[in-house]
C-alpha cells in the first residue's frame, strides 16, 4: 500500500537503462502533446471533519471494463442515420454506474488517408468518440494492432481527439517514456494504476521509442513485469488491460496463461483481455482475477454467433483485494442489447466450461 506518488520517477528510471454517477475521480493526465511535436491534512480524531462517503477507505470501487469498439462497414450508416449515442443506448446505464469505466479502441480517429499497409485498416471521427464518451466510458486502451492503421500521423490525431473529448487512455505515446506509463488515478482516496499493452502488432515498426510515437509492446514479458512491480509500490491498485491470443480462438494458449500468472505475481491486482474477437474464461491466480477475453463490444452487423457475444466486466476493488462478475451483452443490429435470460444462461454455461477452476453463480466469478 502507498501513500504518495513515485510512479513517474520510477517509469523515468526504468526507461533511462461524460456524464455519469462516478465517484471522485483524480486523474493524472498525460503530458500534453504540442502542436509541433503533433495536504497533507492533519486529522485528529475529536476535531476533523467526516470524511464526504465517496472517500470513505472501506466503499468499493467498480472499474468495468468492456471490449473492442470500432465504427466501419455499416456502423457508418447507422450512426450517421441515428447518432454515435445509438448503439450505446440500451447498455448505456450499466457503464455510467461505474465508478470508472474502460474500452479497447480498435481504430484511430483521423483524417489521414494514407494508410499503413495492412488488409484491414480502421478509422473513425472525433463524433464517434463523443458517443463513446456519452456511453459513460472513462478511459480506453490504445495499446492493439489498429490505433496505427494510419500510421504515426493518425495515432497523434487519436491522441488529440481523445483529450478534446476528455476521454483518458494508455498503451500508446509520442514517446516510450509516454506509452509505457499506466494511466494513475485516485478514487476514494485510493490510488489506481491502469497499464494497457499489446501482444498483437503487425511490425516492430509499431514499438513506441525514444523520440518516436507508438505503441506499448506487450510482447517483452520482462519489460511488462519490471512495470507492474515498479508501479505496484506506488499503489493501492494495478490494472492490466492485454491485447493478446488467436483470433477465434475460445481457449487461451498455455503461454498467455503463464503470463497472466507473472503479471498477478509482479503486483497486477486484475489482468483484462482482449483480440480473439471471441469470449474467453476466467481464472483466478492467489484469488487475483484474469478474463482472457471479453469479445467484441461494438462491432458491424457482420458479426454474428460467437463474434456478436459479448459483455461487460465488472472488478470491484476493496480491502486491497479484487473480485470479478460478469453480465453478458449481445451486439444486434449494430447496437448492444440485452440477449435475455435464456441467452445469459447459455453464455455462462459457455463460460463455466471455458475457464479455469471457477465457479460462475449469476453474474459473480469466483475461484473453486
Amino acid at each position: 500500500m502507498i501513500k504518495g506518488f513515485g510512479v513517474a520517477i520510477s517509469l523515468l528510471f526504468l526507461f533511462s537503462g461524460c456524464e455519469s454517477s462516478h465517484s471522485q475521480v483524480t486523474t493524472t493526465e498525460h503530458e500534453p502533446i504540442t502542436t509541433s511535436e503533433r495536504e497533507n491534512i492533519d486529522i485528529s480524531q475529536e476535531e476533523a471533519p467526516a470524511l464526504p462517503a465517496a472517500h470513505n477507505q472501506g466503499e468499493p470501487i467498480n472499474i468495468v471494463f468492456a471490449g473492442d469498439i470500432m465504427f466501419e462497414w455499416s456502423l457508418e450508416d447507422t450512426v450517421q442515420q441515428h447518432g454515435a449515442d445509438y448503439p450505446f443506448a440500451h447498455v448505456h446505464e450499466t457503464i455510467s454506474e461505474a465508478d470508472y469505466a474502460i474500452a479497447n479502441l480498435e481504430t484511430a480517429v483521423t483524417d489521414h488517408e494514407v494508410p499503413y499497409e495492412k488488409i484491414y485498416n480502421f478509422k473513425t471521427n472525433i463524433e464517434n468518440l463523443e458517443g463513446i464518451a456519452n456511453a459513460g466510458f472513462d478511459f480506453v486502451s490504445l495499446a492493439n494492432n489498429h490505433t496505427m492503421d494510419y500510421g504515426e500521423e493518425g495515432l497523434m490525431d487519436t491522441i488529440h481527439a481523445l483529450e478534446g473529448v476528455s476521454l483518458d487512455y494508455a498503451g500508446a505515446g509520442r514517446n516510450k517514456e509516454d506509452a509505457y506509463a499506466p494511466h494513475t488515478m485516485e478514487i476514494n482516496g485510493k490510488i489506481i494504476n491502469i497499464f494497457a499493452f499489446s501482444q498483437v502488432l503487425p511490425s516492430m515498426n509499431w514499438y513506441a521509442g525514444e523520440d518516436k510515437p507508438g505503441i506499448a509492446s506487450g510482447y517483452q514479458e520482462d519489460r511488462v513485469v519490471d512495470l507492474i512491480r515498479e508501479v505496484d509500490e506506488e499503489s493501492d491498485y494495478v490494472l492490466v488491460y492485454m491485447h493478446w491470443g488467436n483470433e477465434g480462438e475460445h481457449m487461451p494458449e498455455t503461454a498467455t496463461r503463464n503470463y497472466a500468472e507473472m503479471m498477478t505475481e509482479a503486483g497486477a491486482d486484475a489482468v483484462v483481455g482482449a483480440h480473439p474477437h471471441v469470449l474467453q474464461g476466467f481464472e483466478f491466480f492467489d484469488d487475483q482475477p484474469v478474463a482472457y477475453s471479453i469479445g467484441n463490444f461494438l462491432f458491424p452487423d457482420y458479426v454474428e454467433g460467437p463474434t456478436a457475444e459479448t459483455g461487460v466486466l465488472n472488478i470491484e476493488l476493496a480491502n486491497g483485494e479484487a473480485s470479478m462478475s460478469f453480465k453478458p451483452w449481445l451486439i444486434d443490429d449494430d447496437q448492444i442489447v440485452d440477449g435475455g435470460e435464456s441467452y445469459q444462461k447459455d453464455i455462462k454455461r459457455f463460460l463455466e466450461e471455458h475457464s479455469f477452476n471457477v465457479a460462475i453463480d449469476g453474474f459473480d466469478i469466483e475461484p473453486e
